[in-house]
């Protein structure tokens, strides 16, 4: 196999592929990119790590030998980016010996035979739909905080999506916290069937894909479902995951109805003060687990207080309070995450006792997008 690429377009498309490489696998060739030539002028690579791929098409400068050979991806990647900004070329000999050159730079390597590759899934379906690429990305990052990383309830360490004609829906819990964002968009079925899916996506597999979706992209990609993968497809690249096969919990259910006291006030204000109690709430004592922190809710104000062992923090910003006065306290680092990712210029907080769910939305309706977030409290030591 022998062929010359550019650089960049080389680059381009191997940099947001490392991510589904696999580094803790007995099985070598997962380790590497499958590089195929396609035909006269394309390049395919492929990575897998046996749970998600990506697989991208590359236009040649020109294409002398054809082959396909698996190359370790980290090699390869951390070659091509020092090699000067220049056309590549990259050779396979019969003896697995592989050289890539660019002007009088070359580096040598050994490569696999093809063939060792993993099967990969099914990468069509007749079951899909069309959506921004943006709105996809913008969704995920609204939610992702909230995916739980181990639970012996596997549909918790993924999202769920809800996909229905015109509108997308997308859930995360991790059983302290549960996160939901919703949008009215534009949703196309890939054939005449009505829009109708849902499906969940495990939590290490949405922070590659939203490396695939560039911000500020509002070109489509295309979801392909199929019984056991969900396949995006944007341009000329291909990110494809295992789902995760399991009814996903009735957040419905779980979700506070009866709150009675309502605060609304400003996010970003709330959000500095509290990044200054996490300094304290997040100190590693020797002995003792980390602190929480405290919200007080008195007249129209919010008092944020956190202590430990070595030092306390209080801040008081104004509010606009109905209700009970209340003290509650959580975990410093959940309120951050979901209030960071929140929108707009004020926030309404409802809360019924320190014991009970806080819910965070918008303080001004948005009848296009809506984001929700709920936190469970903790016990706090002066709490009986």
């Amino acid at each position: 196999m022998k062929f010359t690429v550019q650089k960049s377009a080389f680059l381009n498309k191997l940099a947001p592929a490392m991510g589904t490489v696999s580094n803790k696998n007995t099985i070598t060739s997962i380790e590497g990119v499958l590089v195929e030539t396609i035909d006269n002028s394309t390049i395919r690579i492929t990575t897998y790590d046996m749970n998600k791929g990506v697989r991208s098409y590359i236009e040649a400068v020109s294409v002398e030998r054809e082959g396909r050979f698996i190359i370790n991806a980290q090699r390869l990647y951390q070659t091509i980016r020092v090699l000067p900004e220049d056309d590549i070329t990259v050779e396979v000999n019969d003896k697995l010996n592989c050289t890539i050159s660019c002007g009088k730079a070359s580096f040598s390597m050994f490569a696999m035979k093809g063939e060792d590759f993993p099967n990969l899934p099914e990468l069509t379906s007749e079951k899909g739909f069309l959506i921004s690429s943006e709105k996809i990305r913008m969704m995920i990052g609204k939610v992702s905080h909230s995916i739980a990383e181990l639970d012996n309830r596997p549909m918790l360490c993924g999202a769920f999506f809800k996909i229905k004609e015109g509108n997308i829906e997308v859930v995360s819990c991790d059983s302290y916290t549960l996160s939901r964002c919703s949008m009215k968009c534009d949703i196309n079925s890939i054939n005449s069937s009505s829009v109708d899916f849902s499906f969940i996506i495990p939590g290490h597999a949405l922070g590659e894909l939203s490396k695939n979706l560039a911000e500020g992209d509002e070109e489509d990609v295309t979801f392909y479902i199929s019984r056991k993968h969900a396949i995006v497809e944007k341009g000329s690249t291909l990110f494809f995951t295992r789902t995760i096969d399991s009814e996903y919990i009735d957040y419905e259910r779980i979700i506070p109805k009866e709150n009675d006291i309502f605060v609304t006030v400003d996010r970003e204000r709330m959000l500095d003060g509290l990044e200054r109690a996490n300094i304290v709430a997040e100190e590693k004592i020797k002995g003792s687990g980390r602190s929480y922190v405290k919200l007080s809710l008195e007249d129209q104000f919010m008092g944020i207080t956190s202590s430990s062992i070595n030092g306390k923090v209080f801040d008081e910003l104004d509010c606009v309070h109905e209700g009970n006065d209340i003290e509650i306290g959580f975990n410093c680092r959940y309120l951050i995450n979901s209030i960071k990712v929140a929108e707009g210029e004020n926030i309404k907080i409802t809360l019924k006792s320190p014991n009970q769910a806080i819910t965070i939305e918008p303080y001004e309706k948005d009848d296009e997008f809506s984001y929700f977030y709920m936190i469970l409290p903790v016990r706090m030591n002066d709490q009986k």
